[in-house]
């Protein structure tokens, strides 16, 4: 090597250093932030909206047979399933000059747009055959193009900085705009939808408005933000290896077996909600109020938790999290007849608590990553975030599934106007007590969760001092 070959690699391994110290200790920048997290208001809208209302739209407007659109549902939701791992360890192989999430999320972002203006607005003059073969390709197409933003985009989240405490920061960026998004698809969207007296047309236009609304915020994110690229190159070489470095990291085990736990018991409070406010609570027209409580508590409730984890740890602030939660969900256990202020007060708690474990959860899964790089010497968030989504769909799934089950086995009547006292013990079970002892197993994991902020820094300073003996990987794109 030549002296001016060496000066060039020498100056390299500092500017790498350089880098890296710059993203562990200036924070993130304001401006980093609302690039990362915008493209969630358009997304998360497009995403909420579909997965609550196209159903009802599909059948009693566009006139798809109920047993075809229920199969074509289910079929993209295990679609979905499969297509996420896939996704997430092909884009940590990913090696583009622009890095390894920002491709992904630029070419998802036309699919998301097309394939949703296809969902909502299938031409009129289809006869039922075509109209179903249209909405399959429709709603299969829609779910991988959502997988397709969604993986690389959490898993950008984690690259974006070094700093234990930041990456908290850009991860409730993130939910905030997604809560956003999910407010304007529940409050205005689904009213609208729902009182319009063209409903087709209102639908068109409402999947035209979103659509431009994904492409602009998409593109605007990706041509602002910058990767480190001394991540490219740097994935999992086979899915078989990323799957094994993944179950023998002992802190993912025991941080996605948590989260699992977690959202089983919440997924069963979400379901069911609809059913506590008619048999139960006997308010069924109040739900949206209720649901705005429960928003409106995540979001307001993401500052506290990220000054709560500075000074606590993030593990012993997801510990009140869930305490909060368990609260919450013992209280709607004694939910009854009229309790609007009852039920508004337990969702505050229990929103509060879903916005704690859904950011702390995925910052916490950063700091795995890192422990998995020292381990292995390789970079895998989108494996990482790819076994996150995939586990949080999957405990929606199962808990829909035995929450059917278990109504059924008490002798639940659909659309009775009034339940016998076991089916409403069994709705106000499901909803209050399994959510409090899923909490409280999750604890019980969490307790002896060992990556701790001092452990963390450890990790850093080991993989800090490899790159300096390294020379270093490259600077930012």
């Amino acid at each position: 090597m030549s002296d001016s070959d060496r000066h060039s690699a020498t100056d390299g391994s500092d500017r790498d250093a350089a880098s890296d110290a710059g993203r562990r200790t200036s924070g993130v920048p304001l401006a980093m932030l609302l690039a990362y997290a915008s493209p969630m208001l358009a997304v998360n809208f497009s995403l909420v909206l579909f997965m609550s209302f196209i159903n009802k739209h599909a059948i009693d407007v566009l006139l798809v047979p109920p047993v075809a659109m229920g199969i074509l549902f289910g079929v993209g939701r295990l679609w979905d399933a499969v297509t996420d791992p896939l996704a997430g360890v092909w884009s940590d192989r990913t090696s583009h000059r622009w890095g390894r999430r920002r491709p992904w999320l630029a070419v998802s972002a036309l699919p998301i747009a097309g394939f949703g203006l296809m969902v909502w607005a299938p031409p009129a003059t289809l006869g039922t055959t075509a109209l179903i073969a249209w909405m399959a390709v429709a709603i299969l197409g829609f779910n991988s193009a959502m997988t397709i933003f969604l993986t690389p985009h959490q898993a950008l989240g984690a690259e974006l900085t070094l700093d234990h405490h930041g990456v908290s920061r850009i991860f409730a960026a993130r939910q905030a705009a997604g809560y956003v998004g999910m407010v304007g698809s529940l409050v205005v969207a689904m009213p609208y939808l729902m009182t319009a007296s063209d409903p087709r047309g209102s639908a068109t236009h409402i999947a035209v408005v979103s659509g431009v609304a994904v492409l602009l915020l998409v593109t605007l994110s990706v041509a602002i933000l910058r990767e480190p690229a001394e991540n490219r190159r740097r994935g999992g070489k086979s899915a078989a290896g990323v799957a094994r470095d993944v179950w023998k990291n002992r802190h993912a085990r025991q941080l996605l077996a948590m989260i699992f736990i977690e959202h089983t018991g919440s997924g069963a409070s979400m379901v069911l909600a609809p059913f506590l406010m008619q048999y139960v609570v006997g308010l069924p027209g109040k739900i949206g109020e209720i649901f705005i409580f429960y928003v409106g508590a995540s979001l307001l409730s993401l500052s506290f938790w990220l000054w709560l984890s500075r000074r606590i740890g993030k593990k012993r602030a997801w510990l009140v999290g869930l305490g909060t939660g368990m609260l919450g969900y013992f209280a709607l256990f004694f939910v009854g007849e009229g309790d609007l202020r009852w039920m508004q007060m337990v969702v505050t708690l229990t929103g509060a608590a879903s916005a704690c474990g859904t950011v702390l959860g995925s910052s916490i899964l950063a700091d795995v990553i890192d422990a998995d790089e020292l381990a292995t010497g390789e970079r895998k968030e989108g494996a990482y975030y790819s076994a996150y989504t995939f586990l949080f769909k999957s405990s929606s799934g199962v808990m829909a599934m035995l929450t059917g089950l278990a109504l059924a086995w008490v002798g639940y009547e659909a659309n009775a106007p009034q339940q016998t006292a076991a089916t409403q013990l069994a709705i106000r079970s499901l909803n209050g007590l399994v959510p409090l002892a899923s909490f409280a197993i999750g604890a019980v994991i969490l307790a002896g969760f060992g990556l701790t902020e001092e452990a963390h820094a450890s990790i850093r300073a080991q993989l800090d001092a490899k790159r300096v003996q390294g020379g270093g990987a490259g600077s930012s794109d």
